[in-house]
């Protein structure tokens, strides 16, 4: 055999033994943990329409830590994509609810299009331990400023959405062939079955 393409074929070799054991999980654990408890205050802060617009709350905040991951690698250095995840509010007692955003507190760099057209988070490995955060971001409310028939201005009593949220429903799909997308507006007893719970006080 020519000795050039033998070390050609020694190389696609390497490369490919390389790839098939960072997509092993040898060497490679992964825990996660989902707060129980966290304030109302911290994830449905109420502000007053004069006080929103530059001030804190405006537009989509990251709010709390919901949940984290600890990704521990001993062998080879690998990527691990973030896994996808859904949060909703909940009113147990209406059983009301609404979508939330949720964030994966990783730098923009670490960032990829997937097969399919969309953005993934994902965690560059080496020999090492790494912890990633989620938070929630803040759902805020809005006091408004009325006007009576006199022309007399007043701050509305109660907020622009309801205030009775006391559940925070999280979802983390590890495996990502399963097609999955809660509709808030009317969870289903099995998409709360699935649900990682967070009370809210």
């Amino acid at each position: 055999m020519n000795k050039n393409l033998l070390i050609a074929v020694i190389c696609i070799v390497i490369v490919v033994l390389i790839n098939v054991l960072s997509a092993l999980p040898i060497g490679f654990t992964l825990t996660q943990q989902t707060v129980s408890v966290l304030s109302a205050a911290e994830v449905t802060p109420i502000a007053e329409e004069k006080t929103l617009y530059g001030g804190p709350g405006y537009g989509t905040t990251s709010g709390p830590v919901i949940h984290t991951l600890t990704l521990t690698n001993t062998v080879i250095p690998r990527q691990y994509v973030l896994p996808a995840t859904y949060a909703c509010l909940y009113n147990t007692q209406t059983q009301e609810g609404v979508s939330v955003g949720t964030r994966w507190q990783v730098s923009s760099l670490e960032s990829k299009i997937s097969d399919f057209g969309q953005w993934e988070n994902v965690v560059q490995l080496g020999k090492e331990t790494k912890t990633v955060e989620l938070t929630v971001d803040k759902f805020v409310r809005l006091k408004h400023i009325l006007q009576r028939e006199n022309g007399e201005t007043y701050l509305s009593a109660e907020p622009d959405f309801p205030t009775g949220f006391d559940t925070l429903y999280l979802w983390v799909i590890m495996d990502e062939r399963v097609n999955f997308y809660p509709q808030c507006e009317s969870l289903q007893p099995a998409d709360i079955a699935m649900a990682q719970q967070v009370r809210l006080t």
